[in-house]
């Protein structure tokens, strides 16, 4: 492994002490790679900063005032020493193949790399395996990306000097900020790859569920905006453009549905104004209104 790329794997958490060691020890269990683990604790008011005193030298550990996820991945983006930057959430895990077979698959022009997902708790209203339920693109992904994110955060690997040069994420939106780096990235022209082997773990539990839907649902469309205002985006047809507004609310009625199923309805017909002729939303509405979500 003496010759063999740096990945500094950033893990933020914040109250997350059940889950961060899992976490931690699969991005240690990595295989033919080198690899610095630097957590950062948001703020965090349960045990995590003593938790991670188990770790001793294998994990850097900064801490910040509570600024959200995507402020504390930049923090430790830029203290990081590897040429590539890998994303992990506290709460999900990588199998150990995960990073190497990710830089197997880079080349000079392939600087975003993410895998397939295996989803596993409270999956409910999920496939346990991502790929089954959300067609998965990559190279020249821009369009395809417009109609919805399917590149799990947990999942990336990336090149450190191009995450620089974009900026790294947004801290606007919280929650969408990952979305809205990967618009740029392949409006940018850069190219991305696919490991189709489910190498990353992504962990559903009620603790995601607390959130603000209505700023949620705003916050998509303001990322769907900014990208359809890049160069690129304004090469977009009117057709594109129209369904993935009409999936902007599509997703938000979903995730909304659990909880508020007459907010749901509004933002399934919302989604029916900007592309009425996806059948699947009229099925949406029907499932809301006897209560089968």
């Amino acid at each position: 492994m003496t010759n063999a790329p740096i990945v500094s794997v950033i893990i933020p958490t914040f109250n997350a002490a059940s889950y961060v060691a899992n976490a931690v020890d699969s991005a240690l269990a990595s295989r033919e790679v080198n690899v610095e683990v630097i957590v950062v604790d948001d703020g965090s008011t349960d045990d995590t900063w003593l938790l991670l005193d188990d770790f001793d030298k294998q994990v850097r550990r900064m801490r910040q005032n509570h600024g959200g996820p995507y402020r504390a991945r930049n923090l430790a983006a830029r203290e990081a020493k590897g040429e590539w930057l890998a994303f992990l959430d506290a709460d999900d895990e990588w199998l150990p193949d995960k990073l190497m077979k990710q830089l197997a698959r880079a080349d000079d022009s392939t600087n975003l790399i993410y895998t397939d997902c295996m989803n596993f708790g409270d999956i409910d209203r999920l496939t346990e395996l991502q790929s089954d339920s959300v067609k998965l693109f990559e190279g020249d992904i821009f369009e395809p990306l417009l109609l919805g994110n399917f590149i799990p955060l947990s999942s990336v690997l990336i090149r450190k000097s191009v995450f620089e040069e974009l900026g790294g994420f947004s801290v606007e939106r919280i929650g969408i900020g990952d979305w809205d780096f990967w618009l740029r990235y392949a409006a940018s022209g850069g190219l991305v790859g696919l490991c189709r082997e489910p190498l990353t773990r992504y962990r559903c539990h009620s603790g995601q569920i607390s959130r603000d839907l209505d700023q949620r649902a705003a916050d998509r469309e303001a990322v769907l905006r900014r990208a359809l205002l890049l160069p690129k985006g304004q090469q977009v047809s009117r057709h594109i453009a129209r369904q993935a507004f009409a999936n902007v609310w599509a997703i938000g009625a979903w995730r909304a549905a659990a909880e508020n199923r007459s907010k749901a309805i509004r933002w399934y017909l919302r989604a029916a104004f900007y592309w009425p002729w996806k059948l699947q939303l009229y099925k949406e509405i029907i499932k809301c209104c006897i209560g089968r979500v």
